[in-house]
């Protein structure tokens, strides 16, 4: 898929979105991007990026679905996940009433146990394949001070 836009992001191909970014995202964006993504887009330019989508996928809540709900079509759903932008979001009731916008909320306290395990079985199945990755870092215990105040490549495995 190509990018959606290129609000002044970099160009197409390029590992690397263009420096204006503040250096705490541009670094966040370079990870994005190295994993595959199609194109990265500040918060700000979320609703022009992704204009008419059909479904919002919301883990975050907070500003990020706010901004992120501007850009759903009349009748477009929004399903959140989590809050860990936020346990409130500063969407406005005119955005959820002029778009007609369906919002449900999901947990997976509601699997079956059956569900639960197939799930858990289809996702340790990716991993072994290869197909998941997680960004992280591989730091020797000795150095785990050091670690703990840098969190500049993800997760950190501790090896002893």
């Amino acid at each position: 898929m190509a990018p959606l836009v290129r609000p002044r992001s970099s160009s197409p191909g390029s590992p690397e979105p263009d420096g204006w970014w503040p250096p705490r995202v541009r670094r966040k964006a370079v990870r994005a991007v190295r994993a595959g993504a199609d194109v990265v887009v500040p918060l700000e330019d979320v609703a022009e990026a992704a204009q008419d989508a059909d479904l919002l996928i919301d883990p975050l809540f907070g500003a990020p679905a706010a901004a992120a709900a501007q850009a759903l079509r009349p009748g477009g759903r929004w399903v959140n996940l989590g809050g860990s932008a936020g346990e409130t979001s500063p969407i406005t009731s005119s955005t959820l009433r002029s778009r007609s916008l369906r919002l449900s909320g999901y947990t997976n306290n509601e699997l079956t146990a059956r569900q639960r395990a197939d799930a858990i079985s289809v996702i340790a199945g990716y991993a072994a394949a290869g197909a998941l990755t997680v960004d992280h870092e591989v730091v020797p215990l000795a150095d785990v001070t050091g670690a703990w105040h840098r969190t500049a490549h993800g997760r950190v495995v501790l090896v002893v």
